[in-house]
């Protein structure tokens, strides 16, 4: 979606650019094109804030490997927050996920990131809250729990 935002931004410009050039005299298609280019530009400003790394408008995938975490408790009124760094596979993308901030996550990370700084990869698996689950809540419904990555076992030697 993001992409798709952005080659609208940039043809749609163009488009009113060359109707322009092919002969649409008046002052109303060039007050239209004066009028309509800031808010152009401004679909592009909103295009390019969902590539810069700005946490991900996706739902938490439901596992993953977290690479980090970064806390912001609620202070003077602000609400907290907790963005995590996370890989989906092993060979993905790192993206960055923004969840409300809850005591109980914030504990689970402290414990997780010592678990980390011991040298143990963790995953984070995402399950719907049932009665009794595991883990931290994350909003809608689900609960946040982070184990040891298992170890990968080799193929058999011949």
């Amino acid at each position: 979606m993001e992409s798709l935002t952005l080659v609208f931004a940039y043809v749609i410009p163009l488009a009113f650019v060359v109707w322009l050039w092919l002969g649409k005299p008046g002052w109303r298609s060039k007050l239209l094109l004066t009028v309509c280019l800031p808010l152009f530009y401004w679909l592009h400003w909103q295009g390019l804030q969902d590539t810069k790394g700005w946490p991900a408008p996706q739902p938490l995938p439901e596992k993953f490997e977290l690479i980090a975490a970064d806390v912001f408790e609620p202070s003077q009124g602000k609400d907290g927050a907790i963005r995590l760094w996370v890989r989906e596979t092993d060979d993905g993308e790192p993206r960055v996920y923004a969840l409300p901030y809850s005591r109980k996550l914030h504990q689970a990370l402290f414990d997780t990131k010592e678990r980390v700084a011991q040298g143990r990869t963790q995953v984070g698996l995402l399950s719907d809250g049932g009665a009794g689950g595991a883990g931290a809540p994350v909003g809608s419904g689900q609960m946040l729990e982070f184990r040891d990555k298992p170890k990968s076992t080799l193929p058999p030697k011949y």
